[in-house]
């Protein structure tokens, strides 16, 4: 897999009634698709697949499909087979070619065969192949049990996988991990944009998720186009801030500074810090004075 690019997390947003709303999210769209960014993604957390029914996820999921013109990876809210197969024969109506499903694994790690069980019950039900979010997953007999390269391998050899939103638990392990993929599979890192990818280009990824590029992507774009060392010194101020108040959180706060969308939370979501708004801001200005 040689296409090196940024994949862009699509948050949900709300109404001052805390319903979700689309219209900014279709602005945010266009916005990405002008600024020329390559693909796009519906995940469980920047994504607030947790705080929204089964039919706003369908909804948000239709939105991204119809208004982007790129790449679309949609993601599948962590649900029991059954309830995954009737997600995607329902997501089948609005996906385009274009467009490929995201498999989130449900529950706890007891054996291999019923993570492969799980992603072959969804692909049977879709044309094209999908992702799995890799996340990690609580090993029923204590700690966490990551993806390991043979189980993605064998999914990818019986084409049921075109890639991977890789979240491995240990950054250093996750090397090993990545470079003993099959380098078909399209590897998106995940949880530190740039220098995660800084670190695990060689060992195959291909891909990351945006960071700084989710408000401005054409600062990962130059990063991708050989201007490095600028871009990961913006991105290292820009998550000084960020990630000081929780990447999700800033991320929702820097969007609505600069009048995209996420102008609202939905409750139990944490109510916006006036001092935590101001920094943001006065980094915003920083990196949009430096364009």
């Amino acid at each position: 897999m040689n296409n090196r690019r940024t994949v862009v997390a699509i948050p949900a947003s709300y109404d001052s009634s805390e319903n979700l709303e689309l219209e900014s999210t279709k602005k945010y769209l266009s916005y990405l698709e002008n600024n020329l960014a390559d693909t796009v993604m519906t995940t469980a957390g920047t994504s607030h697949f947790n705080l929204l029914s089964n039919k706003e996820v369908h909804d948000l999921n239709k939105c991204v499909v119809e208004n982007f013109k790129g790449k679309k990876i949609i993601g599948i809210p962590a649900l029991s087979t059954n309830q995954a197969i009737e997600f995607v024969e329902e997501a089948n109506d609005y996906i385009d070619d274009n467009t490929n499903l995201m498999a989130l694994y449900p529950e706890r790690f007891y054996e291999e065969r019923f993570i492969k069980n799980y992603m072959h019950s969804i692909r049977e039900k879709t044309a094209n192949k999908i992702y799995i979010h890799g996340k990690t997953i609580r090993n029923a007999t204590g700690g966490v049990w990551d993806y390991n390269s043979s189980i993605l391998n064998e999914l990818f050899s019986e084409q049921v996988l075109e890639g991977i939103k890789e979240e491995h638990s240990n950054l250093y392990k996750s090397y090993d991990f990545v470079s003993k993929l099959n380098a078909e599979l399209d590897v998106i890192v995940a949880g530190g944009s740039m220098r995660r990818f800084e670190f695990l280009e060689s060992a195959g990824a291909n891909a990351f998720l945006s960071g700084v590029g989710n408000l401005f992507p054409h600062i990962e774009q130059q990063y991708l186009d050989g201007d490095r060392g600028a871009s990961l010194e913006i991105e290292k101020r820009f998550f000084d801030v960020f990630m000081k108040y929780g990447w999700h959180k800033s991320l929702r706060i820097g969007l609505d500074i600069l009048n995209l969308t996420c102008y609202n939370d939905r409750s139990p979501w944490p109510q916006r810090d006036p001092e935590e708004y101001k920094e943001i801001e006065k980094i915003i200005e920083v990196i949009k004075n430096e364009k």
